[in-house]
């Protein structure tokens, strides 16, 4: 197994082979939430305008997704996982997510043409690394700040990735250590310290493996999709 290592959304725009897009903080921890809470669709949007025209042709769809970390005034959930678990009325819904960093970085692989792409953070690790062991090579991409800025959350998630695809890290103990060590970081502290973040929002976000399933991007018609892979 070949494993590349990439960067933000130049990094993901050239990636090849299976890919894996890291956004821990919290794109594809809030994605991952909502999969579990039962949505029927999860679509993906690289701008608000773009995120708010696709709601418009989905009746009853909910705008989900943050600018600068906030979510907008329209917007009916924030990027926020504790946002998600706090609803009760998911079930069944088409969610449109819009991200600075982990939305517009995947659609940048997407639109690439490397297959399969999945979405990546700590709370789908070993899923997503078991998805992506059955390809000759693939990239990891880190997401980070905007897409822009090295984030070491994003870093120390997508270093566990490929070692649990190596086999060489067991998520027991290395996995803890990832969390740990992403918990003391500067990504933890400025999530903490944001007065627009759910106060859950890094519990759950280091929730390692609290999901079985990886997710992966699909396109149905002019829309990308985030599907559940269960593994």
């Amino acid at each position: 197994m070949t494993i590349d290592r990439r960067f933000g959304i130049e990094g993901a725009a050239t990636a090849t082979g299976a890919v894996a897009v890291v956004d821990t903080f919290r794109a594809y921890s809030t994605a991952a939430y909502l999969i579990d809470r039962g949505i029927e669709r999860l679509v993906l949007a690289s701008t608000l305008e773009e995120a708010r025209a696709l709601s418009a042709e989905m009746p009853g769809a909910l705008l989900c997704g943050e600018s600068g970390g906030r979510r907008p005034g329209d917007f009916d959930l924030g990027n926020s996982p504790g946002e998600v678990v706090e609803r009760d009325d998911l079930v069944g819904r088409i969610v449109v997510l819009r991200t600075s960093a982990g939305t517009r970085c995947l659609l940048a692989a997407f639109d690439s043409g490397a297959r399969p792409v999945f979405a990546a953070s700590l709370v789908v690790a070993s899923a997503t690394a078991r998805a992506l062991a059955s390809s000759a090579s693939s990239t990891i991409v880190a997401s980070g700040r905007g897409g822009i800025e090295p984030s070491d959350e994003d870093e120390a998630t997508a270093d566990l990735i490929a070692d649990l695809v190596r086999g060489t890290a067991t998520v027991g103990t290395d996995g803890d250590a990832i969390a740990e060590r992403i918990r003391v970081g500067a990504g933890a502290s400025r999530l903490l310290a944001a007065d627009w973040a759910h106060p859950d929002d890094l519990a759950l976000c280091l929730e390692i493996d609290r999901f079985p399933f990886a997710m992966r991007a699909v396109r149905d018609r002019d829309t990308v999709l985030l599907e559940r892979v269960d593994s």
